[in-house]
């Protein structure tokens, strides 16, 4: 991956249903934050069965992702989902 001399990654890549927001921007992510979502969508996966981010198309997938437009099962803890939530949260300066 190309780090510019802003220290952040310029080069797109992932399976698209893990991307994050920050990547789809194309202006440069910082490559531990994008990973950090890319794991909260692997938690969800292991904990719901299936993804948080699905769609036909993939312009309507990357409007899913850039949105964080999910919900959350019926049977997850408050606890679940809160932290799903913000490990979801498609501003990466969030803290």
């Amino acid at each position: 991956m190309a780090k510019m001399e802003d220290g952040l990654l310029h080069t797109a890549c992932g399976t698209p249903n893990y991307v994050a927001p920050e990547v789809l921007k194309d202006r440069g992510y910082d490559g531990t934050s994008s990973d950090i979502w890319s794991c909260g969508v692997i938690l969800f996966v292991l904990m719901a069965g299936y993804l948080p981010f699905d769609e036909l198309s993939l312009i309507g997938l990357y409007k899913k992702i850039w949105e964080a437009f999910f919900s959350c099962p019926s049977w997850f803890s408050s606890g679940a989902m809160n932290l799903i939530k913000r490990i979801l949260d498609p501003n990466p300066l969030t803290v």
